[in-house]
């Protein structure tokens, strides 16, 4: 008999035996389901109703993280457990039987609709307690101060004093008014209105000392705009009385409520499935009983037919086994295992005699590729030995050239203003060319120490607040001599009030920098325009920076190489200045890598080039390394896009 007809009766045997105690399952299942149903039901009710208690608690805590912190996610959390409860009692409502649960769980969705329809109130109460503390009360006071600092100047000792005081009780008045919807200590509220009556007080008296022209106009829109302060603070009082009494009368009774009943449910639930399960245990040890019987004698026909199965088949197979371990491992010098008759056994004997001869051969090149891999490390140890010693070299050379190059510029500086003072103009021309090369060499030197640290893993993120408009108007300042260089216009396209950005201002700044030279550099008698805007991207505020030129521009295929270091791009420039190291767009693309923003690049040869950086307003760290690609790998975000080119013309400023 072969070794497949031996096994075939093996699993014969066993199907049947199977098949026997299957048998013998199914009617001790059929006569067990029958008390399982009705208490998988009680069980169900129970769970659903546990659940649906413990969703009521995480409701709560997400509505009163929202009504604390404000945040988007706590309110999607408190939705999220709102419709959980609500699919839950829908469950409930379905599967529950008894009249006294459908009414529990009527009254709970009642109370479940209640509960929302005053969280959702709140939350409109405080959105528009917070845009009108925003959009209305804010420019009052600020309208106010101003006015009174125009009240300060136009009098004397005393009427300044009195201005001065007003503005104080002004701003007094705004602190209290914040620590009141924080709080809601009453305290607070009164002397928010202590306060505004004493600017009024003060006003008033002030009307009495104030005889200059136009003052008392400015006394009346003062007054006037005291007064649209006291009625946007009793709206906000208002607001703040009724989200409490919302949250008294509305939140809390009903949150009991829905807990109460989803508990009257359990309890009922709970008191039927013990019941049920007293009696389904009962019933079930006699079933066990017979199930324990008829499968001890399937059990030991079962032992018989796998001991016969073993002996034929087992032992030789385990015997193939160890052979194949051992070639696995290595080892050749092992017995072969005997070569007997012409079953399938008997060729997975030959089969390991063929394999052991195929191992020996494998060894060998194993060894010779042994050898060949040492090589290879030996290389790539050298490799980055000299890796190593071109990045020391760079930081060794920049802090050696950093200095005396400074001390070029400040003698240039102390000479050229000698000069000019002596009249000496051409000398001067010639002192001011020399500070100006030192300088470009302390930026290129710079730049090599920048690069070499970010090689290093030695460059760090250095975070603070800073106004963007201000940057873009510092960054224009500083790039304006390079642009007159070349005879080229610079100009700012941003909209005011973009506001701050939470960022490292150094790496920005430098970035804007290095994009402007690099379009001045690279456009003669043109126009180059700086751009910034703020956006929204998933929720997340950031901002766009755009450098466009009218400059010769450069095929769309070069744009990854234009990031890569020391590479420059384009022939050379007319006025027969140095172009650079080829560093400053690598340094845009690793800062902005670290910043977690990306670029984006148009441009089109003799159209002239735009290239854009958006970044976060509110620095994060990023979840792993980027590197500077084209396109997406996997489902991350590429650094580096290219996009369609259009001309400066058809740009919106």
């Amino acid at each position: 008999m072969t070794v497949a007809s031996r096994i075939s009766v093996g699993f014969g045997v066993a199907l049947a035996l199977v098949l026997a105690l299957t048998i013998v399952g199914l009617g001790w299942f059929y006569a067990v389901s029958r008390d399982v149903g009705a208490f998988s039901n009680s069980a169900d009710i129970s769970q659903t109703a546990a659940d649906a208690d413990i969703a009521l608690r995480d409701l709560e805590v997400s509505v009163r993280d929202h009504l604390t912190y404000g945040d988007d996610q706590s309110l999607l959390d408190a939705t999220l457990r709102h419709d959980s409860i609500s699919e839950r009692l829908a469950t409930l409502t379905k599967a529950a039987t008894d009249p006294a649960d459908q009414t529990a769980l009527a009254k709970a969705n009642a109370s479940l609709s209640d509960y929302w329809t005053a969280v959702q109130r709140i939350i409109a109460l405080r959105n528009d307690r917070n845009t009108r503390i925003i959009t209305a009360l804010e420019p009052l006071v600020s309208q106010t101060r101003e006015k009174l600092g125009q009240l300060k100047n136009a009098g004397g000792v005393d009427s300044s004093a009195l201005a001065g005081d007003a503005t104080v009780a002004v701003l007094l008045m705004q602190e209290h008014l914040s620590r009141y919807v924080e709080r809601r200590d009453p305290l607070d509220a009164e002397a928010m209105r202590t306060e505004l009556a004493n600017a009024r007080n003060k006003l008033a008296e002030m009307n009495r000392y104030l005889w200059v022209s136009g003052t008392r106009q400015i006394i009346g829109e003062v007054g006037d705009l005291l007064a649209k302060a006291d009625d946007n603070i009793t709206r906000v009082e208002a607001t703040v009385v009724e989200e409490d009494g919302l949250r008294a009368d509305a939140m809390a009774p009903n949150a009991a409520g829905i807990a109460a009943n989803i508990g009257e449910v359990r309890r009922r639930a709970d008191g039927g499935a013990d019941g049920l399960r007293s009696a389904l245990t009962s019933s079930m040890s006699g079933y066990t009983t017979i199930a324990l019987s008829v499968g001890g004698v399937i059990l030991l026909l079962g032992l018989l037919a796998v001991w016969l199965v073993q002996r034929s088949v087992g032992r030789p197979v385990h015997s193939m086994a160890d052979a194949v371990t051992a070639l696995a491992a290595g080892q050749t010098n092992f017995p072969l295992p005997a070569i007997r008759g012409d079953d399938e056994i008997a060729a997975m004997a030959r089969a390991v005699h063929r394999l052991r001869a195929t191992a020996e051969a494998t060894e060998r090149e194993r060894q010779e590729s042994d050898i060949q891999t040492s090589a290879l490390l030996r290389d790539k140890a050298r490799a980055e030995n000299a890796n190593e010693a071109k990045t020391n070299f760079l930081v060794n050379m920049g802090q050696q050239l950093h200095s005396p190059l400074t001390d070029i510029i400040q003698s240039s500086q102390t000479l050229m203003s000698e000069l000019h003072r002596l009249g000496v103009t051409e000398l001067a021309t010639d002192v001011e060319h020399i500070q100006w090369t030192s300088e470009q060499l302390v930026g290129l030197v710079d730049s090599l120490l920048d690069y070499a640290k970010i090689e290093a893993g030695a460059m760090d993120v250095c975070l603070q607040d800073f106004d963007v408009n201000r940057l873009l108007v510092e960054v224009r300042e500083r790039s304006l001599p390079n642009a007159d260089l070349h005879d080229n216009s610079l100009d700012i396209a941003a909209a005011a009030g973009l506001g701050a950005m939470h960022s490292d201002f150094t790496k920005v700044r430098q970035a804007l920098l290095n994009l402007l030279d690099n379009a001045c550099k690279f456009t003669q008698s043109g126009s180059i325009v700086l751009g910034a805007e703020k956006t929204e991207r998933d929720g997340v505020s950031w901002f766009r920076f755009t450098v466009t030129d009218t400059g010769r521009g450069f095929p769309s295929a070069q744009t990854g190489r234009l990031f890569q270091p020391f590479v420059q791009g384009g022939a050379v420039p007319t006025s027969g200045k140095r172009r650079g190291a080829g560093l400053g767009l690598t340094l845009v693309g690793h800062y902005t890598a670290m910043l977690g923003g990306d670029i984006e690049v148009t441009s089109e040869p003799g159209q002239g080039a735009r290239i854009t950086l958006t970044l976060p307003a509110i620095y994060q760290p990023p979840a792993e390394e980027r590197s500077l690609q084209l396109d997406a790998i996997g489902g991350a975000r590429p650094l580096l896009r290219v996009a369609s080119h259009k001309p400066m013309a058809q740009l919106t400023p």
